[in-house]
């Protein structure tokens, strides 16, 4: 049975309207208990990004817990604070879950619930399906609800370290006025930084800045002729980059600075997870370097299960979700940003940005449509696709799919030449629109 109301990344919409009116959000917290409570867990860890919405949101949740588990509230905060103390807590012997009241690089008047195991991992779906199942069957929850605890930010920010810059080193970071702001003023020192995208500011998030509005970074970069930029996005489980020239440097570029940074120290990755939207171009680098690669489907939770299934430790999305197992349990831009930065100044300043691979051409086009139409139910698509795979045979990529968490049907091609990729995705989106039956 198909999931009605998670997505890849939780349950994400419009703040304070259904399915997140605040009632609901309190029949969510207590469904989310119910279900918690069957898998013999005892604490939720809640966190929040900065929203105007995340407070009423946070409040209606903890209400309708009720007395089903302890309530630890971290209070406003980056996702991957909820997800390394979730598994901090469950490692000292009680099974803790947690929830993030986010609704990461979406705009201010969006909203969601994110989920996490006793292990700091997304929900599995049969989690999700059975919190979704008690959802619609529970009666309007308790207003009897224990007092929350508390938990403190400071030793997750101790555990990520931060860093200290050198002098002459200059940076613009960018932290989306959401749930970084205060956390990145304390782990990033020294040098020469130009911040934007702060104070945390609910109205403000992800308005204009962080890491899917790279303008204002890329600008201020090259104003102040800074070695790079750093985007969060607003709940600071991403980050992107921009170089010294104000170009944009993805998670796969990323991920591959990381990879050969621990080439160098004598430390090879076992082998590196992407996902169908990754680059052929770091497949082909990674496997010159002679480190193995494998795709999933996208989304984080699918990255961590193949992560687990080879027992290797990185994976990374283009998007700028880098996992570091070796540095906590899910996608945390604060640590790429750290290990990036560290990976950096491990070279030479001549030669600090001469480690990218040729990306291959690649481009996405998102055709917005109320009706998501399974693609398998979509001839014409098909027919276009089977007819891309004829002319041009592996010398093309296409991956097409829903977005989890918008009304969007993503078209991606990838290939060698980049007349292939233009002239595909016209015959693409031309097909997809017949299907859906857009103009």
């Amino acid at each position: 049975m198909s999931l009605r109301y998670f997505g890849t990344d939780g349950i994400r919409g419009a703040a304070l309207r259904s399915p997140l009116t605040l009632e609901e959000v309190s029949r969510w917290g207590a469904a989310w208990a119910q279900v918690a409570r069957g898998a013999g867990v005892r604490r939720l860890v809640v966190g929040w990004d900065p929203r105007s919405s995340s407070g009423p949101m946070s409040e209606a949740f903890i209400l309708g817990v009720g007395l089903g588990l302890k309530v630890l509230v971290l209070g406003m905060a980056p996702t991957p604070a909820v997800a390394w103390n979730v598994a901090r807590l469950s490692a000292e012997g009680e099974k803790t879950w947690g929830l993030m009241i986010s609704a990461s690089h979406n705009p201010p008047e969006d909203n969601g619930l994110k989920g996490f195991n006793e292990l700091g991992e997304k929900l599995e779906e049969d989690q999700e399906r059975a919190i979704e199942a008690a959802f619609e069957t529970l009666p309007e929850p308790t207003t009897i609800s224990a007092p929350p605890g508390r938990l403190e930010l400071q030793p997750y920010l101790a555990h990520l370290g931060g860093i200290d810059l050198p002098g002459d080193f200059r940076v613009v970071i960018d932290c989306a006025h959401g749930a970084t702001a205060a956390a990145a003023l304390e782990l990033f020192r020294g040098g020469t930084i130009h911040w934007i995208g702060v104070p945390a500011d609910g109205p403000s998030i992800n308005v204009g800045v962080g890491s899917t509005h790279l303008d204002a970074l890329a600008a201020t970069v090259v104003a102040h002729g800074a070695q790079l930029g750093i985007a969060f996005d607003g709940d600071g489980d991403r980050c992107l980059l921009v170089d010294h020239r104000g170009q944009a440097v993805d998670g796969d570029q990323m991920v591959w600075l990381l990879a050969q940074d621990r080439l160098a120290c004598g430390d090879t990755p076992p082998g590196v997870v992407g996902t169908l939207m990754t680059n052929g171009g770091l497949a082909q680098a990674l496997g010159e370097a002679g480190i193995p690669f494998v795709r999933t489907a996208v989304g984080d939770k699918f990255l961590l299960r193949e992560m687990a299934k080879r027992n290797w430790d990185l994976a990374a999305e283009a998007s700028g979700h880098l996992i570091q197992k070796r540095v906590g349990p899910s996608g945390d831009g604060l640590a790429a940003a750290l290990s990036v930065l560290r990976a950096l100044l491990h070279r030479p300043a001549e030669q600090r940005w001469a480690w990218t691979f040729r990306p291959w051409p690649q481009r996405l086009v998102n055709v917005m449509a109320r009706d998501r139409k399974p693609v398998h139910a979509c001839d014409e698509l098909a027919s276009a696709m089977a007819a891309i795979d004829a002319r041009w045979g592996n010398g093309v990529r296409q991956v097409v799919r829903w977005s989890g968490t918008e009304p969007k049907l993503r078209l991606m091609v990838e290939a060698q030449e980049a007349a292939w990729v233009d002239q595909a995705l016209r015959e693409l989106e031309s097909a997809a629109r017949c299907d859906l039956a857009l103009a």
